[in-house]
């Protein structure tokens, strides 16, 4: 989800003076020099210290900033260095940006039609959102057992790991397999089966990203939404390698990180999307102790 990433130059509470004190004792000579040109921006999340005004701070850490260094240039519209403040809740963080993130590629693997569609599908962001709290990394074996039309398999092959991929679908899985062909990603793996037998040797996966059936348009084989988490959650968590994770999502009412602490797993982290008025999708992430 990063857009922006730079290295950290002060933080502190969001009060005028706290935050002034921590820009003037920056050593700014370390990121710029006399003949650079530069801008100040501060972006505000969600409202956040709305008491302070974005554009006065600008100015006067972009005043700080040419006094200190006596020379470099304020340049709006295409700087050599952007020095971005974010102003949170409670807090202030300063830095310089580095880079942007290069999203072109997420945006249209999430807006062009896929070969092989399907309306529970999980959008691309959110798919390689998941890959990335999972802690994949290149080279690691990555499961999906229920890939749907592989959408995670997509994202984690892109990012040099091995995937594999299980539903107990055949016409799924042979979605996955023209979806994965149109994105040219190597398989390690795919075939149907179910997600709460899959036949796999203890602790032979680095990662498991997933999103389980629990919508009307998903298959659920008339089992009910914390059925298949129980039964999967217990089945799969001795095929996941001790101290990896595994990042799946679900209702928010069905409370997954009790199932997921009962069925031997430790519970990290969760995070809320509001999807419609019926569904809140809680994306949680779990370690195998």
């Amino acid at each position: 989800m990063a857009k922006a990433y730079g290295i950290e130059i002060a933080s502190c509470e969001a009060e005028w003076r706290e935050i002034l004190k921590a820009i003037k004792n920056a050593e700014f000579a370390s990121f710029l020099n006399s003949r650079e040109t530069f801008v100040v921006r501060v972006i505000r999340v969600r409202g956040s210290s709305s008491r302070l005004k974005a554009w006065t701070l600008e100015k006067r850490i972009g005043e700080v900033i040419f006094e200190s260094l006596k020379g470099p240039k304020v340049e709006l519209r295409n700087p050599q260095k952007t020095f971005l403040g974010v102003l949170t809740d409670g807090s202030f963080v300063f830095g310089v940006m580095a880079g942007e993130t290069a999203s072109q590629g997420l945006k249209e693997r999430t807006t062009r039609r896929k070969v092989f569609f399907h309306a529970a599908a999980m959008p691309a962001k959110l798919a390689r959102c998941m890959v990335n709290l999972a802690q994949a990394r290149r080279g690691d074996t990555v499961l999906d057992p229920f890939c749907g039309t592989g959408t995670f398999l997509v994202e984690a092959g892109f990012m040099g790991c091995r995937v594999l991929g299980f539903d107990v679908k055949r016409y799924m899985v042979k979605g996955t397999l023209r979806n994965i062909s149109l994105h040219e990603v190597e398989l390690e793996g795919l075939a149907v089966a179910d997600a709460r037998s899959i036949p796999l040797a203890d602790e032979s996966v680095d990662c498991i990203v997933t999103d389980p059936p629990y919508g009307t348009s998903a298959t659920t084989l008339g089992m009910g939404a914390r059925d298949i988490y129980e039964s999967f959650l217990e089945h799969i968590v001795d095929a996941l390698k001790r101290e990896r994770r595994i990042c799946l999502a679900a209702p928010k009412s069905l409370e997954v990180g009790g199932i997921g602490e009962r069925s031997g797993f430790k519970h990290l982290e969760s995070h809320y999307i509001y999807v419609h008025r019926k569904l809140t999708r809680e994306i949680a992430v779990f370690q195998r102790v």
